[in-house]
């Protein structure tokens, strides 16, 4: 099962750097949720904005054989209860465009939910790798 979860999880975010709006249409539930910090400080709700998203990324950061972006799931933690799978990682996203290569990551939880005609996504919830404000400093 954690295979077949982590697999669609990768097409999902394939599907982002693709620029291949009906697959991730496709392995989305129409009302998914996703709160995402470097978006909005609002939940997202609906898969119509990130199909939008996609199109507006895949015109401004796909041309040529020189550009691409890539990922990798790091620590993924996958939880099964019943129909309802959770995923937990560090996402590292690399993307190059000529000789400028660019790194952020991230940590992300998704939540799947077994339908009649197989899995989707239902929420995401990412939250930026740093240390909170009001950590005290280390020594």
């Amino acid at each position: 099962m954690d295979k077949e979860i982590l697999s669609l999880l990768d097409r999902n975010l394939q599907a982002i750097w693709d620029g291949d709006a009906a697959a991730f249409e496709a392995l989305c539930a129409p009302d998914v949720s996703f709160f995402e910090w470097y978006i909005s400080t609002q939940r997202i709700d609906g898969v119509d904005f990130h199909l939008r998203e996609i199109l507006v990324h895949a015109q401004t950061l796909g041309g040529g054989d020189d550009a691409y972006t890539e990922h990798e799931i790091l620590q993924p933690r996958v939880q099964v209860y019943g129909d309802t799978a959770i995923v937990t990682y560090t996402l590292l996203v690399r993307s190059v465009q000529g000789a400028a290569v660019t790194r952020t990551q991230q940590n992300e939880t998704r939540v799947y939910h077994r339908f009649d005609d197989g899995w989707k996504l239902v929420h995401c919830h990412k939250s930026p790798c740093w240390r909170a404000p009001h950590d005290p400093p280390l020594r």
